[in-house]
Order: structure tokens, then sequence, then C-alpha cells
């Protein structure tokens, strides 16, 4: 969280920043994001939104969850029928909905990729140890023979090679 909200102080040179921020977390996330905030000598209000704790757990039950908003100064429950609870709650829910999209979109590419290896020949252990060794299946797709060759053996190196053509 720190990385992602310095990146984004960072980007106010760029782009003009925002009037608010609305953190998803309790206290220790709005106070991090201050401390950021009041080190770069921006001024932005900035609130958070956390589930209500019940049994040291959060309370996540469709329609009955108790959402609490923090600011600086204090920390406050509002009905869930009030709009002003209700608009934050639906900014949350479509950033999550945007990561886990993100997420899996990722993911079902990877799975692709390795899908389409393992269908000639190329073992999940095989591609694991390629993606050890060269990171990406973008950076496999660019390599040479030779290269390939020297993880695993000449005739699996050709097989890759005649994939990514």
């Amino acid at each position: 969280m720190r990385e992602t909200l310095t990146r984004r102080v960072e980007s106010f040179s760029k782009n003009s920043p925002p009037d608010l921020w609305i953190i998803d977390g309790g206290t220790t996330l709005l106070k991090l994001a201050r401390d950021i905030l009041d080190s770069s000598a921006v001024y932005i209000d900035v609130i958070a939104i956390s589930k209500e704790k019940i049994d040291a757990k959060s309370h996540r039950a469709k329609g009955k969850a108790n959402d609490i908003l923090h600011a600086v100064d204090e920390s406050f429950k509002l009905k869930s029928s009030d709009k002003r609870l209700q608009w934050a709650q639906n900014l949350r829910d479509e950033a999550h909905r945007s990561a886990i999209t993100f997420h899996k979109k990722t993911k079902l590419k990877l799975d692709k990729e390795s899908k389409l290896l393992n269908l000639n020949g190329i073992s999940p252990a095989k591609v694991k140890k390629l993606l050890n060794h060269f990171g990406t299946f973008d950076a496999l797709k660019l390599l040479s023979l030779e290269d390939i060759s020297t993880i695993l053996n000449i005739k699996d190196a050709k097989t890759i090679k005649s994939i990514y053509k």
C-alpha cells in the first residue's frame, strides 16, 4: 500500500491531485496515507472505510455489514440506508471488482500459455523451471533455441520454439 500511494503522489506532478482519497482499510491505512501526503507536502482530504469487526473478524454478511468510516480525528458509523455510506461502499466495491477482474485476466492468460505448452509435451514442472529462470512467457517467446536448451533438452527446446513461431 505504501508503494502504491507513494507512486500516486509522485504522479501529481503530471496529473493534478484529486480532492479526496478514499482508502479501503481502517485507521492504520488512513494514517499511512496521511503520513505519505504530509511528507510530500500534498494536502488532500482522506477518509477510510472498513468493515465492522465482530469477535476480531470482519463481518462480511451480504447486506448486513456495518461499515465504519474513519476520518483523521474520529471514526463513525452511518445507517446502512445513508446515501453517503452507500456511495463510499460502491466506490470500494468497484475498486475491488476492477482489481479482481485484472488479476483473473492475468492468471487466465498465464494458464492458457501453460496449457499450450502442456498440450505439446512440456510438463508443468518444465514450464515452472522455464518461468523460474526466464521470468515470463513473453521472455520465453523471444529466446533462441540455444537459450532454451540451457534449461531443457534440445527436443523440448525445439518443441517450444515451434509453438512460439
